[in-house]
């Protein structure tokens, strides 16, 4: 943290637990009785004045040489004169002074010039330029200066021999040297010229009052002797500049006082200590009273009379900050805080009108009281609206360190709310304002819909009868009630909710729409009417393209999707569950390390099959055996057509898929007539992990056919699963074996299970993946 120094005070920027002792005062929070704490007072962060004036980056003291030089300012050798000659004679000539004290002037030769003041110089020179040159003008500036070397000596930070310009004077040596250490004095400081004392500074002028009569400028050879510090006293507290000064002619607390610049109105001066070292043997304090209130002394009188001696440290203690003769508001006004407490002021005249804010409690305020003699609190309510009036029960004469406390309305209150629900622009609960109306409400919730039936609103009010709670419809004509009809726009009661329904057949926008995707010649987004069939709007759509591939049309329909969705939730939850228990069980039932592996990869496996459709969502799908047009037409296919379905037809896919428990689960490019058997063979055939009996194909339409299923009626077509024929866009399967191990046939349901959800989905599956 950045910080700054002031005559031996240090101050942190933006650092509370470092404020002055005027910071302290004036930005302290104000203490009320009931809060008031002890307040100790320690001596900490006090230094020795003036030493912090000769930090390093003290650059401000450093001498300036760039400046013009002064009329008292003496020639000597090292210097350089600027002279400039115009008129008779023209030119620019710079001049040396040499270590004999004289310059060489064009044709006059040489001039002894040292020890001339600066402002003789022009004089001097013009004189003997005048014994050559007639009816010339001439000006004479100082070029670079000469160096100086002077010794400083004694308590400084690094004593030495230093060159430094003519112009520097004894602050400035200083500054070069470091400055005095705090073994050395700042109030005794002796300049010394040829074996003589020529000046005695002390630097507190300087400091104190800005006074720099005595910085006296330098000479070559002068040296500076800094002694050792004399007697000191500290002081501490509520003065303006807490410190520890040097003492030179002060023999009081007066004088010491005067060096910190007096006290702060926060000191408190009816015990004033001072701690001292008595005679070598031991320390003490000892206090006193400077008030000067009704002593009969003038304050200088009681300070003359306190002495002061060396290492004396005086402490000047903070008053008492508990805020004396107010009282305080607080709570819901617009400008709470401590407000001066008058001779005989009641509570009405503390509650201005102007310091209300609106929707004040009227019934009740609270006043926090303070009874000695121990000054505990006590707690008193009044009515505010009582109060204003002037009722002396409540309008209470106010005492010091009184608490007023107002509440808002709602904080006492249960705020009246009512609510809007169904066909309005913003539905929800509202707050009942006085006289509020039906209209009123529409109009604070954004008016009806467009699809809002206005013959007709319900409005359910609350009935109390003693403890008894009860409800009961109120039909309105919602037209009737926007026009101002005083028999339908009613005046609205706490916890009334207004229902508005819907037109009867009215559609939202997305039950009105239906998506066609794909091989259409218009794909897109169409309205559709009341009992419109799906083959009604393919025809509206131009029919399908040529690419269309109609084996692999695709169905969907929302509340299908939603129903399947449940479904897959409920049902992945319980898998889930049960794979959890066979993991827990699997320890104790496995008959082997290799056993025990097997079962948990095979978990395994089925977890990220759980994961997998944890993050599918159902698609909704309904199986359609799509064809041409004209034959699709009134076919059992041809669905009637519900908002949000959507039907997508692709192109060919160039591709029959394998999956699963084969060597290389891969796609292939479909050949016509071949079969599952030749797929098979394409991706290396069934690994020994394989459950042959368990394939399936998945066609691209959705259907499914397993191998169980056709091997049931092999013998009527004469032939097996094998032998199906395979068409683009389907899809082979063949699941993980699982009854290696008889506890693992379980885990074969659960896989069968997750296998059918995944279809639901349309997330294609195989055991073991």
């Amino acid at each position: 943290m950045e910080k700054t120094k002031y005559a031996g005070v240090e101050s942190e920027q933006a650092d509370q637990a470092e404020l002055s002792a005027i910071e302290r005062a004036a930005f302290a929070e104000d203490a009320a009785v009931e809060t008031a704490h002890p307040q100790p007072y320690q001596v900490k962060n006090l230094t020795q004045f003036g030493y912090n004036f000769f930090r390093p980056s003290a650059a401000g003291f450093a001498p300036l040489s760039d400046i013009p030089v002064g009329p008292d300012y003496v020639i000597g050798p090292g210097d350089r004169i600027i002279l400039n000659l115009w008129g008779g004679v023209e030119g620019t000539h710079e001049l040396e002074v040499n270590r004999s004290g004289e310059i060489v002037l064009p044709r006059v030769g040489n001039v002894k010039v040292w020890g001339i003041t600066f402002d003789r110089l022009p004089g001097l020179l013009k004189a003997n330029l005048s014994k050559i040159f007639k009816d010339f003008d001439l000006n004479v500036t100082m070029g670079k200066l000469r160096v100086i070397k002077v010794y400083v000596v004694g308590e400084v930070k690094a004593p030495g021999d230093y060159n430094l310009s003519p112009l520097s004077t004894l602050i400035n040596a200083l500054s070069a040297s470091g400055g005095p250490l705090k073994t050395g004095t700042l109030r005794n400081i002796q300049v010394k010229r040829g074996g003589k004392v020529v000046e005695t500074v002390d630097l507190y002028d300087f400091f104190l009052k800005g006074d720099k009569g005595k910085d006296i400028r330098l000479q070559p050879g002068d040296t500076i002797f800094v002694p050792v510090i004399g007697r000191v006293a500290g002081i501490a507290g509520n003065v303006k500049r807490p410190a520890i000064y040097e003492l030179r002619e002060e023999k009081d607390l007066g004088d010491l006082i005067a060096l910190a610049e007096g006290f702060l109105p926060t000191g408190y001066l009816q015990r004033v200590q001072i701690s001292r070292v008595d005679a070598h043997e031991k320390k003490v304090v000892a206090d006193f009273n400077i008030d000067p209130k009704g002593g009969g002394k003038s304050l200088d009188q009681i300070l003359a009379n306190i002495k002061i001696q060396d290492l004396d440290v005086v402490k000047i203690f903070p008053i008492d900050i508990t805020l004396r003769d107010h009282v305080r508001l607080d709570g819901y006004v617009l400008r709470p805080g401590d407000y001066a407490l008058q001779p005989g002021m009641r509570l009405s005249q503390l509650l201005l009108q102007d310091n209300l804010l609106p929707e004040y409690y009227k019934d009740a305020a609270e006043i926090t009281r303070l009874y000695p003699p121990d000054y505990h609190p006590e707690k008193i309510f009044v009515n505010v609206a009582k109060a204003l009036a002037g009722d002396p029960e409540h309008d209470l004469e106010l005492k010091e360190s009184d608490k007023v406390q107002i509440f808002s309305r709602w904080e006492m209150e249960e705020m009246p709310r009512i609510r809007i629900n169904g066909e309005v622009q913003r539905p929800g609960e509202y707050r009942l304002f006085t006289n509020m109306t039906v209209r009123d409400l529409l109009l604070v919730a954004g008016n009806p819909k467009i699809n809002a039936y206005l013959k007709n609103a319900e409005i359910n009010r609350i009935k109390q009868t003693g403890e008894a709670v009860s409800s009961f419809p109120i039909v309105i004509n919602l037209e009737e009630a926007i026009k101002g009809n005083p028999k339908d726009n009613l005046m609205l009661a706490p916890f009334d909710e207004l229902s508005i329904r819907k037109i009867p057949n009215w559609a939202e926008e997305k039950e009105r729409y239906v998506t066609l995707q794909g091989e259409f010649r218009f794909p897109g987004v169409y309205p559709i009417y009341k009992g419109e069939k799906l083959s009604t709007l393919i025809e509206r759509a131009g029919g399908f393209t040529d690419k269309a591939y109609l084996r692999a049309a695709k169905f969907t329909r929302v509340s299908i999707r939603e129903l399947q969705q449940k479904r897959m939730d409920e049902l992945v939850a319980k898998t889930e569950q049960e794979i959890l228990k066979k993991q827990a069980e699997v320890a104790s039932v496995a008959a082997s390390k290799e056993e025990l592996e097997a079962t948990r990869a095979a978990l395994e496996s089925l977890q990220r099959i759980v994961a997998l459709l944890k993050a599918a969502k159902a698609e909704g799908r309904l199986v359609i055996n799509m064809d041409k047009l004209d034959k699709f037409r009134d076919s059992p296919y041809d669905v009637e057509l519900k908002g949000g379905d959507l039907l997508e037809v692709p192109q060919v896919p160039n591709a029959v898929n394998v999956l699963g428990q084969v060597y290389n689960p891969t796609s292939f490019i479909p050949i016509d007539g071949e079969d599952v058997e030749f797929y098979l063979g394409k991706a290396g055939g069934s690994t020994r992990e394989a459950e042959e009996s368990d394939t399936y194909v998945v066609r691209a339409d959705g259907t499914v056919i397993s191998r169980q299923q056709v091997s049931m009626f092999k013998n009527l077509f004469f032939c097996g699963f094998m032998s199906t024929p395979m068409e683009p866009g389907d899809t082979i399967i063949v699941p993980q074996k699982f009854e290696r191990i008889a506890w693992m046939r379980e885990i074969k349901d659960i896989a069968v299970i997750l296998g059918n959800l995944a279809l639901s989905a349309g997330v294609i599956v195989a055991a073991g993946l």
